[in-house]
């Protein structure tokens, strides 16, 4: 412990291991897919109201991790993840610890934390869609389109190859003891990571001890919901990562070694659209299978309307476009 609060008195920081950065890193990669998938889950039901809600589904959660990341900043100088691990940053220059942030790197960090994660998601995406267009036929007219979809393309795959090589070569550094940043992001700002020291809490006797003296405020109310607020948000994010591993562990499971559920009836709308796509009414140009609801479209079809209405058309289940498996038949 001794080790841990020596950077509190002295011009050096005490580095956390390359483990903890990692796994605090690997935490925070989960915090978008389960705030998706609990918006998704109250969405569905009432889909026919609500479901152009899943459409922002990306906006709603930037909003969602900008009050998230701004409260652990002002709070903690950490996000969400590395407060979570025991950690916070601090301001580097020089190989001497400056200490506190300023308020111009909290803003800084916060932009960063949130923005770039989104826009390269977005971009991404994009990328992805121009490389289905593409492996489907389509040829855009003007060559300045080409031009654009080829950027996009390409760009995004330069972009990727030269951040995870950047991300690698930050690792050896610090690893190595020959940089103290573990990210590109926080070398762009200057800022590296450290232990951050326990918070003081409130005890139960103390609680009781101010009801009893009539001198607990307004103050210590806001504390405590705070406190809550905070400790219900990391506990939940601990469950939910417990849960994605616990899905893992049981991935491989033997499908041999499971019971054979009966055939399931097939229903009168299964019957009507057989052969058909159910959007077009027509043969199948590109089968393409929506997995939540095992009906089968055309991928020209499915697909917009997958991205405009984020649900099934027949069965108005949810849904998104990993949800889309595409048959290539003879």
């Amino acid at each position: 412990m001794a080790e841990k609060g020596a950077h509190l008195t002295g011009t050096t920081f005490i580095r956390p291991s390359i483990f903890e950065i990692v796994a605090q890193e690997s935490f925070a990669s989960t915090v978008e897919p389960a705030f998706k998938k609990i918006l998704s889950f109250i969405v569905s039901f009432n889909i026919e109201r609500y479901g152009h809600i899943l459409r922002w589904e990306d906006e709603a959660f930037l909003i969602f991790n900008t009050i998230l990341q701004r409260h652990y900043f002002n709070k903690y100088s950490a996000s969400f993840s590395e407060a979570f691990y025991g950690l916070k940053r601090i301001a580097v220059s020089d190989s001497k610890d400056e200490r506190n942030l300023s308020n111009e790197r909290k803003k800084l960090s916060l932009m960063l934390i949130v923005l770039f994660p989104y826009i390269k998601n977005k971009l991404s995406r994009l990328s992805q869609e121009y490389k289905l267009a593409e492996v489907d036929g389509y040829t855009p007219k003007s060559k300045w389109q080409k031009l654009y979809r080829t950027c996009i393309v390409k760009g995004n795959a330069i972009f990727f190859m030269v951040y995870e090589f950047m991300v690698l070569y930050n690792y050896i550094l610090y690893v190595s003891g020959k940089s103290p940043y573990t990210s590109p992001l926080l070398r762009l700002l200057s800022i590296s990571l450290t232990y951050a020291k326990p918070e003081p809490t409130i005890s139960i006797s103390d609680l009781l001890r101010k009801i009893r003296d009539n001198s607990f405020g307004v103050s210590d109310s806001i504390d405590i919901l705070q406190r809550s607020t905070t400790t219900f948000l990391e506990f939940g994010a601990f469950f939910l990562q417990f849960l994605s591993w616990w899905s893992e562990e049981h991935y491989f499971t033997n499908l041999l070694s499971l019971p054979i559920p009966p055939p399931p009836k097939i229903p009168e709308t299964a019957k009507r659209y057989k052969g058909i796509c159910p959007i077009c009414c027509e043969a199948f140009r590109v089968h393409t299978v929506l997995s939540v609801s095992g009906y089968a479209f055309c991928y020209q079809c499915i697909l917009p309307v997958i991205r405009r209405d984020k649900k099934c058309p027949v069965t108005n289940y949810p849904a998104k476009e990993d949800d889309l498996i595409r048959l290539y038949l003879d």
